[in-house]
């Protein structure tokens, strides 16, 4: 199924986000998970994600990791890597969780982008400003985003979305500059 989605429409969305907040699995890993013999659990994660997540709050947008599933603790490290203080891990709602942090903020929930992939996204879609679907995302999800990505998820979604968001605010430019003269860690 095609989805035609207005640009112009998504960059004005873009523009007034002040929270991003994403899910882990689908969005900055893959859909794959390793098992070793011993029944450990890993997880590849898309390093310019990462790098994406710390644009962002480099660029004072409040990121949040937002995971219903998460029975290990490779994103809540990936999170501390990123030095966020916005993780959240086994929560039933994520709708909910968006909306404490909005008032939490003193934002509205038109000033929240959310990245999602899978059915459990949609509630939290149907509410944000700026709801974007991975490239791999399930078709219901991708019906309620304003801005689809060409990558799937875990391999630069995040990082695609982080420069369509500094973009349309006008800060991509000088964001590159400030990267290439000094590093963003």
């Amino acid at each position: 199924m095609a989805f035609e989605k207005d640009i112009n429409n998504a960059q004005e969305r873009a523009r007034k986000v002040k929270l991003f907040g994403h899910d882990i699995h689908g969005t900055l890993t893959t859909n794959s998970v390793i098992v070793d013999i011993e029944g450990n659990r890993r997880y590849g994660f898309w390093h310019m994600d990462g790098f994406a997540d710390l644009s962002l709050t480099a660029n004072d947008i409040k990121v949040a990791f937002l995971d219903t599933t998460s029975i290990d603790g490779e994103g809540l490290f990936r999170a501390k890597e990123l030095k966020l203080d916005k993780f959240y891990y086994s929560i039933k709602d994520k709708s909910a969780k968006i909306e404490e942090l909005t008032k939490e903020m003193g934002i509205s929930l038109d000033e929240v982008g959310f990245l999602g992939c899978e059915v459990s996204d949609i509630p939290v879609m149907r509410k944000v400003g700026f709801g974007v679907a991975t490239a791999d995302a399930r078709d219901e999800v991708k019906a309620l985003a304003a801005y689809i990505t060409t990558n799937p998820g875990g391999r630069g979604a995040m990082r695609e979305v982080c420069e369509f968001i500094l973009r349309a605010m006008g800060k991509w430019d000088e964001w590159v500059g400030k990267v290439t003269k000094m590093g963003y860690k």
